[in-house]
């Protein structure tokens, strides 16, 4: 088990790495956010310590007074049991629509910064400043073979690949 020191000096370890990141990673030029609003599905994804090993992960953007109404959800593979999770995004880059800072309560904001996106919003890929995350998000629960290795060739211009695991999609029944 992991002190709580050794964990405070990882976290000021990766703030370190993500002032360095941030200058490096790009976003898209612009995002229509009325396009962009509705439901995503995850496709594959860098594994993060904190969500766990889901299937079924979704998420449903909607505009609410003034920012983005996040709702996130997936099931758990062994039980089928729901997680879910509400927030707020907020646009910190109205030029580009492109940065948001995501708020789900926690003492830990997150940042969603859309670094892909398909021309017609078949498929985005997302990160943040710290190049720890990646998404490749579909507005589909399947994206062809075709534009999955187009989002993933996109992130691969800026950021490591190769922990990309795939979201298991099939059989699934959303809330």
């Amino acid at each position: 088990m992991l002190s709580h020191r050794t964990l405070l000096a990882f976290a000021f370890i990766l703030c370190g790495f993500a002032q360095q990141a941030h200058a490096q990673l790009r976003t898209v030029p612009y995002v229509e956010v009325e396009r962009y609003l509705g439901t995503w599905y995850q496709i594959a994804r860098n594994p993060l310590i904190f969500e766990g090993n889901c299937m079924c992960s979704r998420q449903v953007l909607s505009l609410g007074q003034g920012r983005v109404d996040v709702y996130n959800s997936c099931n758990e593979p062994a039980t089928g049991e729901l997680r879910e999770i509400r927030g707020f995004a907020t646009n910190n880059d109205p030029s580009s629509n492109a940065q948001f800072t995501v708020d789900f309560g926690l003492p830990h904001k997150g940042q969603y910064w859309i670094i892909g996106l398909d021309v017609d919003y078949r498929f985005a890929v997302v990160s943040d400043p710290s190049l720890l995350s990646l998404y490749i998000l579909s507005k589909t629960p399947t994206l062809s073979a075709e534009l999955y290795e187009e989002a993933v060739a996109l992130a691969a211009e800026q950021m490591d690949v190769s922990k990309l695991r795939m979201t298991p999609q099939a059989g699934c029944t959303y809330p």
